[in-house]
């Protein structure tokens, strides 16, 4: 399963790095285009200006400044036939103050040129003798730009300005294709999002179903496993409660009924764990106390605690409702989870001054809650929901099988086996069962 993550997320790297640079090359061929065609469209214009400003003499440039009429038709013609040949959408010619002294235009500003202020440094390149070509500007949806001449005066000094400008049209289709890739792009990221959704869902199924592929296949194993084990054991226990039940009634001593008890009790436990490995447990319902259950627990293993330096108290909240559970399971839950705690306050058990595992038992709402935690170094995040799976298991000697049981047991009841970090310093397993009589 990891391989097959690792290569759906490789997939996608490759999938989304080959869609950004798809985008990046769209971005790079738009922007050079558009670089290509402003430098050309620069050019055009800066030479026609070129050009024109030197058809033009001085003493008509001294002649427009005083406004006479005859040089003002004479050029108005000049710039007509230019604007015409060259498809300007203007020609004028302005002054130093940028007044207008003629325009192919009729709607021209009384104002002056209007454009003085938005292409004043290329303007000052013409006024010093240089013709130039203003940036792309766009007025009213339609892209212009403009280029500048000087023009001299009797004496050769730059006394006014000659002005070309013209449309660029195919800057509107480019600004089309600007908007479209940006519609690319935004489809490409929602394209690639919707792959990374469908991916996670497709993984989450896929891991889902691995799951339980082996949960059955551990299920199996489990009952091959325990189908043997009980075979073997269940003739030893048989004897052994022949014997135990003949030195009951030969000797009347509580330890030999303790004997008999025990061993009856193995005899449910290894009947549970076949049942459960089968897949087919019934559980033996019954009104318990689970106060009195813990408190017997906790006298039975006091000695077994006491000789490992570790202090097993209970403390039980008041007015504990009885439980509607099966009393075998649900003792031998709580019989793994203090083993479990007792193995975990072993480790490393000279870097605590004390060995502490309490019981706690309270009542939330419709629920009873058995808490059994522990001052052992803790359970790392990642391994937490990994100790309820089957066979799998932290300690040297375990079948990795406890755990795994435990909770299936708890789920049959309709509660809830988790661990929680409710204590500070202390890992809690927490057991959440339906209070009352029915489940």
């Amino acid at each position: 399963m990891r391989a097959r993550r690792k290569a759906a997320l490789a997939a996608i790297l490759f999938a989304a790095l080959v869609l950004a640079a798809f985008n990046a090359g769209w971005w790079w061929y738009y922007r050079s285009i558009t670089e290509f065609l402003e430098r050309q469209l620069s050019h055009r214009l800066t030479g026609a200006a070129a050009a024109a400003a030197l058809h033009i003499p001085a003493s008509d440039v001294d002649a427009l400044l005083i406004e006479n009429l005859d040089t003002y038709a004479r050029q108005l013609e000049y710039l007509d036939s230019l604007a015409r040949i060259d498809s300007l959408s203007e020609a004028a010619i302005i002054d130093l103050d940028f007044s207008y002294l003629i325009s192919t235009r009729e709607d021209i500003s009384r104002e002056g040129y209007l454009l003085a202020r938005l292409n004043f440094d290329t303007l000052n390149q013409a006024i010093q003798g240089h013709p130039a070509a203003s940036a792309l500007y766009n007025v009213d949806g339609t892209f212009l730009k403009s280029a500048y001449a000087p023009l001299y005066n009797s004496q050769g000094d730059v006394a006014a300005i000659l002005v070309v400008e013209a449309g660029a049209g195919y800057f509107g289709l480019l600004a089309s294709l600007r908007n479209n890739l940006v519609v690319l792009a935004g489809g490409s990221l929602a394209a690639m999002i919707l792959l990374l959704v469908i991916y996670i869902m497709y993984n989450r199924r896929m891991a889902a179903a691995e799951e339980k592929l082996f949960q059955a296949g551990s299920q199996a194993a489990l009952g091959r496993m325990v189908a043997v084990v009980s075979h073997e054991i269940k003739n030893p226990l048989m004897i052994l409660n022949a014997a135990g039940e003949r030195l009951a009634q030969k000797y009347a001593d509580p330890e030999a009924s303790f004997i008999v008890d025990e061993i009856a009790r193995l005899d449910n436990i290894v009947s549970g764990y076949l049942s459960f490995a089968r897949g087919d447990t019934v559980l033996q319902l019954d009104s318990v106390d689970l106060p009195s259950i813990c408190q017997k627990l906790v006298v039975d293993f006091k000695p077994q605690f006491d000789r490992q330096g570790a202090d097993l108290t209970l403390d039980c909240a008041e007015a504990i409702p009885p439980l509607k559970a099966d009393p075998v399971g649900l003792r031998q839950i709580i019989i793994n989870l203090l083993l479990n705690a007792l193995q975990a306050v072993d480790i490393e058990a000279k870097n605590r001054p004390e060995k502490v595992v309490r019981i706690r038992i309270e009542k939330s709402a419709d629920k009873v809650i058995l808490q059994v935690s522990d001052n052992g170094p803790g359970i790392k995040p990642a391994l937490r929901e990994k100790l309820f799976e089957p066979f799998f298991t932290t300690k040297i000697q375990g079948s990795g099988l406890g755990l795994y049981l435990s909770r299936r047991i708890v789920e049959q009841h309709g509660g809830e086996l988790k661990i929680t970090d409710r204590f500070a310093g202390m890992t809690t397993f927490e057991v959440t069962l339906p209070a009352g009589e029915r489940l």
